[in-house]
C-alpha cells in the first residue's frame, strides 16, 4: 500500500539551483574535512558494477547499499538515466564508513550522504575518489599544420618569456568590424603580441593579440540570481586580431562545418547537460570524444576566493580523454546522433585535470572549459560559421571517392562487379553525394567509407597510426623524377630505372636510389616514398582473402587500396616538385618568432602549388571532373590483367608513368609561379584552363588501373569459385577491420619487404660498392608532404 504521507524525497525534482544553494551553504564545511579537494554539481554517479534496477524508480532515491564496495572513481562509475541530482565531492583518499567507527579516521571528517536545507529539501552527496595528478603530461603533441587555410583545431604559436608555446585555435568570431580567432588569454598574452602558425611549411604571423580579453568574473555576475559568494569563474579568453581573413576557414579541422552556438544562460542551463556527448579537435591531442561530467567544478581556493570551471569534460568510455598541453583554446561541440545536424559549439577549453583512478599510477585526463555563449555575451562577439566553408580540410577526398565509384563501373568480371556494386556505399559515395560539403568532417563519423580510410582514420582519426612522421605517411607518394648526376648504373631517375626493366620495381633498387639522392642533395629533405609497394602489399592480401573465401576482408582491402591507386595518378604526389622547386629558391620575408624581427628566408620557387592545384583547382570543379571521367571511360578499353604482387606494383609504376606523360609536374609549378599572389578562386580557374583536361585524363586512368588491380587479385585468388556471397557485407565488421592496426599494417621502405611475397625478380644491375653504401645513411620517413587530412 502506498504511504501518501511518507517523507521520502524524490531527488529527481531537484534543480540545478537547488544543488548550487546546497553546495554554497555546506561548501565551507566540506572543504575543511580531510581529503576533500573539490566539489561540483551534477548527477549521482553509479558504479558500473552495480546492477541496474529491475523496475524504474521514477527518480526516487535508490536503495542504500548493504555495504561499502570500495572507492567510487570517475572511471569506475557512470551517469545512468535514473541518476538523481547530487553535489559531487572529490576526495584524494577513499575512507570506508567502518573506519570512522573504528576511530581510524576522525569522525568529524565523515562526509554525510546528504545536505539538509532550511526549506526541507534533502540534497544527496556523491563522494568520488579523484586524487589529482600534479605532474605535467610528457610527450610531444601530434601537431598537424595546414597547407592552405587555418581554422579551429589547428596549432598557433606564441612566444612567452623566450619560450615557444603551442596552443589551439577554437573558432572565428566578430564584433561586426574585425574578425578574431578565439583561443586562451594565457596563450595570446598582452595586447599587441604577434601570434604565429605554420602555413605551407613556413612559420608566418597570423595576427596580433587583442585588447579584448577575459580573465575571471564573479559567478554572481555571470549567473545573476544564482548563489556563489566569493566565487569566481575562470574564463581565460584571448582573441587574435586576424591579419588576413582569406587565410582562414570556419571549419574545425577533422570535424568540418559547425552548427549554431549553444546559447546557455540562467534561463536554460540545467542538469540535462550532464552526460551530453561532446567532440573536439585539439592541436596536441587530435580528435577527442567526451561527455560533460559535471558543472561548476570548484577546483581552487586563493586569498579567500574560490574558482570554478563552467564545465568538467571527461571521456565517454574507460579510455582517458587524452587531452594534453597544447590543447589550450580547443573548441568543444555538442555532437548530435543525426549526421545531418552540425555539431553545436558549446565551450572553449582552457585547462586540464588529471585524476588518478583508485590509487593507480596512470592518470585519466579531463578538460576544464568555459561556456562559449558567456564569452559571446561578455565580449559582444558573434560566432562566424560560413567563412570559406567550401574549402575542404584536406585535398583529394573528392578525387579518391570519384575514382573508387567510377572504377566499379569498369569491372568486367560479372561476379566481382556484383560484389563491388553491392558494397558501393561502404566503399565510396553515390555520385550526387561526391562534393566538397560532404567530404568535410569525415574523420568524425562512426564509419568512414573505405576509399578515404588511409587519410581520415589512419592519419588523423581515433585509430591513427602515429604522428606526421609515422610509417603510414610515405605509403601515399613516391618521388619518381629527381635526376641524379652522375646517374646510377641503373639510370638517373627512379622513373627511368623502373621503366628500363620491370625487375627494378623492387625495394633494394629503390633504397639504392633514395640513398644516392640523399648523398647528392644533402641540404634538401627527401622522403622515401613507397607507393607501388603499398599497393603490392594490399594486392597480395586481397589474393589471400579471396583464396580463403573471406569476402569481408577482401572488400575492406579493395576499398582501401583505391586510395593509394588514386594517389598514384596525382602528378604532385609522385614528384619531388610536390610543393615547388626545392633546387631553386626565392627570398620570402617572415617574422622571427623569437626576436619578432623581420627576416628573409629561402623557400622553394612555387611554394604553395600543392594546395593550389590539388585543393583549389580540383575541389572547385567536381561536376566537370565527374562528367569528364565518364566521357573518357566510355571511349577507353580495360587494362590487361596482371598476376602476382610484383606485377601489381609494376602496373602502378606504369600508371605513374602515364600520369607524367599527361601532366608534367614542372609545368604545374611553372604555371603557378606567375599567379601565386592571386586569390584562390582566379588562381584555380587559371590552373583549370591549363590542366583541367589532363587532370580528367589521369583520374580516368586511375579508375581503369584500380579496376585492373581489383580484377587481377580476384582472378589470382579464384574468386569465382571461392566466394559465393556477392551481396552486402557487414559494416560493423569492416569498421573493426580497419581499426585493427594489424590489418594491412603500415610500413616504411626499409620494413615493407617483411610483408611482401617473394614474387619479384632480382634487379638487373650490380649494387654500389659496400664502402659507398656504408657511408650513405638511410633516412627515416618524414612528414615533408603537406598535411592532407
Amino acid at each position: 500500500m502506498t504511504d501518501y504521507l511518507s517523507a521520502q524525497r524524490n531527488f529527481g525534482t531537484l534543480s540545478l539551483i537547488d544543488l548550487l544553494n546546497a553546495r554554497d551553504q555546506f561548501h565551507v564545511h566540506l572543504m575543511h574535512k580531510a581529503n576533500v579537494i573539490g566539489t561540483a554539481v551534477g548527477r549521482y554517479r553509479i558504479r558500473k558494477s552495480d546492477p541496474w534496477p529491475k523496475e524504474s524508480k521514477d527518480g526516487r532515491e535508490a536503495p542504500a547499499s548493504p555495504a561499502d564496495r570500495g572507492p567510487r572513481t570517475l572511471m569506475n562509475s557512470e551517469v545512468r538515466p535514473y541518476s538523481w541530482p547530487a553535489v559531487l565531492v572529490f576526495v584524494d583518499q577513499w575512507i570506508a564508513p567502518e573506519q570512522f567507527h573504528n576511530k581510524n579516521a576522525a569522525p568529524s571528517d565523515f562526509i554525510p550522504p546528504a545536505i539538509y536545507m532550511p526549506n526541507g529539501d534533502v540534497v544527496p552527496i556523491c563522494v568520488i575518489e579523484a586524487d589529482r595528478d600534479l605532474q605535467r603530461l610528457e610527450g610531444d603533441g601530434n601537431y598537424m599544420y595546414p597547407s592552405n587555410l587555418i581554422g579551429g583545431g589547428f596549432p598557433i604559436i606564441a612566444e612567452v618569456q623566450k619560450q615557444e608555446h603551442i596552443a589551439s585555435v577554437a573558432c572565428l568570431m566578430t564584433d561586426g568590424h574585425l574578425v578574431y580567432a578565439l583561443t586562451n588569454r594565457h596563450v595570446t598574452g598582452a595586447p599587441g603580441e604577434t601570434i604565429y602558425s605554420i602555413l605551407d611549411g613556413n612559420q608566418v604571423p597570423i595576427g596580433r593579440s587583442s585588447a579584448k580579453q577575459l580573465t575571471r568574473q564573479r559567478f554572481e555576475h555571470l549567473y545573476p540570481g544564482w548563489p556563489g559568494k566569493d566565487l569566481y569563474v575562470n574564463l581565460d579568453i584571448g582573441l587574435i586580431e586576424v591579419d588576413d581573413v582569406n587565410r582562414w576557414t570556419t571549419q574545425v579541422y577533422a570535424i568540418g562545418e559547425i552548427g549554431e552556438l549553444a546559447d546557455l544562460s540562467v534561463r536554460n542551463l540545467t542538469l540535462t547537460l550532464i552526460g551530453c556527448p561532446v567532440i573536439a579537435h585539439g592541436a596536441a591531442s587530435g580528435l577527442m570524444r567526451g561527455e560533460i561530467c559535471a558543472l561548476f567544478y570548484r577546483y581552487a581556493e586563493m586569498g579567500g576566493s574560490e574558482y570554478v570551471s563552467d564545465f568538467l569534460i571527461g571521456p565517454r568510455t574507460e579510455n582517458s580523454l587524452g587531452t594534453r598541453p597544447g590543447d589550450s583554446g580547443t573548441l568543444w561541440l555538442i555532437e548530435n546522433k543525426d549526421p545531418n545536424v552540425k555539431p553545436m559549439p558549446v565551450a572553449i577549453q582552457w585547462g586540464g585535470q588529471a585524476f588518478l583512478d583508485g590509487g593507480q599510477k596512470t592518470a585519466s585526463t579531463y578538460a576544464m572549459a568555459t561556456c562559449l555563449s558567456t564569452v559571446s555575451d561578455q565580449l559582444g562577439l558573434n560566432l562566424i560559421r560560413d567563412w570559406n566553408i567550401v574549402q575542404p580540410q584536406y585535398w583529394g577526398a573528392v578525387g579518391h571517392y570519384s575514382i573508387a565509384n567510377k572504377a566499379c563501373g569498369v569491372i568486367k568480371n560479372p561476379n566481382l562487379k556484383k560484389l563491388m556494386t553491392a558494397n558501393l556505399d561502404l566503399i565510396t559515395f553515390d555520385l550526387d553525394q561526391i562534393n566538397k560539403k560532404n567530404m568535410a568532417g569525415l574523420s568524425t563519423r562512426d564509419f568512414v567509407p573505405l576509399a578515404d580510410v588511409p587519410d581520415m582514420v589512419w592519419k588523423v582519426g581515433k585509430y591513427k597510426r602515429g604522428p606526421q612522421n609515422s610509417p603510414e605517411h610515405p605509403n601515399h607518394f613516391a618521388d619518381m623524377d629527381r635526376k641524379l648526376s652522375p646517374p646510377l648504373p641503373l639510370g638517373s631517375t627512379l622513373l627511368d630505372i623502373c621503366n628500363s626493366n620491370s625487375a627494378n620495381v623492387s625495394v633494394p633498387v629503390w633504397q639504392q636510389y633514395y640513398d644516392a639522392v640523399q648523398k647528392q642533395f644533402p641540404a634538401i629533405e627527401e622522403s622515401r616514398g613507397l607507393l607501388p609497394f603499398r599497393v603490392q602489399q594490399f594486392y597480395e592480401g586481397m589474393v589471400q582473402f579471396v583464396k580463403n573465401g573471406d569476402v569481408t576482408s577482401f572488400v575492406c582491402a579493395a576499398g582501401i587500396v583505391s586510395h593509394y591507386v588514386g594517389d598514384a595518378c596525382q602528378p604532385l604526389h609522385i614528384s619531388y616538385l610536390y610543393n615547388g622547386d626545392p633546387d631553386h629558391t626565392v627570398p620570402e620575408i617572415v617574422t622571427d618568432s623569437k626576436t619578432h624581427q623581420k627576416k628573409t628566408v629561402q623557400v622553394s620557387t612555387g611554394n604553395g602549388v600543392h594546395s593550389a592545384y590539388e585543393d583549389d583547382m580540383v575541389n572547385t570543379h567536381v561536376p566537370q571532373i565527374l562528367a569528364g571521367i565518364d566521357q573518357r571511360l566510355a571511349a577507353a578499353n580495360p587494362l590487361p590483367l596482371v598476376s602476382g604482387g610484383h606485377n601489381a606494383a609494376v602496373a602502378v609504376v606504369q600508371l605513374m608513368t602515364r600520369t607524367f606523360g599527361a601532366i608534367q609536374p614542372r609545368a604545374i609549378v611553372n604555371a603557378f609561379v606567375p599567379i601565386e599572389d592571386q586569390k584562390p578562386s582566379p588562381r584555380a580557374e587559371a590552373l583549370w584552363a591549363k590542366f583541367g583536361a589532363g587532370t580528367m585524363d589521369v583520374m580516368a586512368d586511375g579508375c581503369l588501373s584500380l579496376a585492373q588491380i581489383w580484377e587481377s587479385a580476384w582472378q589470382d585468388g579464384g574468386g569465382n569459385n571461392t566466394i559465393q556471397n556477392l551481396g552486402l557485407v557487414n559494416q560493423t565488421s569492416l569498421e573493426k577491420l580497419y581499426q585493427d592496426p594489424n590489418f594491412m599494417p603500415s610500413h616504411t621502405l626499409d620494413t615493407i619487404s617483411s610483408v611482401l611475397g617473394a614474387t619479384a625478380p632480382a634487379p638487373v644491375a650490380p649494387k654500389p660498392a659496400k664502402k659507398n653504401k656504408a657511408k650513405t645513411p638511410k633516412k627515416a620517413a618524414t612528414g615533408r608532404k603537406p598535411a592532407h587530412p
